[in-house]
């Protein structure tokens, strides 16, 4: 609830926002004339443009060890995905994928993914850590950490860490 009241406050802001550009591009425009309106213009939309690319980049957790991936020979099984909703809201929903390999009933974990999906206006997701420790069988226990950051108008305003335990079950 509180993400769509968020998300309202950051539309709202916005739109005052556009509204307040375009007042100020007619008063820039009738007082210094049409290039000061223009360079303005393409000044504030510079700020999106040059923005960091960071937030596009999807970050996967290698859960291979290092080690042993120069020592041993390579492992040879089919591969399988197993997907794990962590968390269902009224916007949003965190989810983790887990890539890993299955040979002669043994597992070797390879990568995982945590991701949110949904309407985020307002917040932005960051996964940092992901960790998975088998208990038995195929039964793992996980851990994952993150932050959510609250922007308004793409300023980050607070900065919120959230944090999933659990267990999941990989099955082919």
């Amino acid at each position: 609830m509180l993400e769509l009241i968020w998300g309202i406050l950051n539309f709202a802001i916005l739109i005052y926002f556009i509204i307040i550009c375009f007042k100020a591009v007619k008063v820039i425009r009738e007082n210094l004339g049409g290039i000061a309106a223009l360079v303005l213009v393409l000044g504030l939309l510079s700020f999106k443009v040059n923005s960091k690319d960071e937030n596009n980049k999807i970050k996967t957790f290698d859960l291979q060890n290092v080690s042993q991936k120069i020592e041993s020979e390579k492992f040879e099984g089919n591969e399988h995905l197993n997907e794990k909703k962590l968390e269902q809201n009224l916007l949003t929903d965190f989810q983790m994928l887990i890539k890993y390999s299955e040979n002669n009933n043994e597992i070797k974990l390879l990568t995982a993914y945590v991701s949110r999906t949904g309407i985020e206006m307002g917040t932005e997701w960051k996964p940092s850590t992901v960790f998975l420790n088998k208990v038995h069988n195929n039964l793992y226990e996980y851990h994952i950490s993150g932050s959510i950051d609250w922007k308004i108008l793409g300023i980050r305003f607070y900065t919120q860490s959230k944090e999933f335990d659990g267990k999941i079950e990989l099955k082919n």
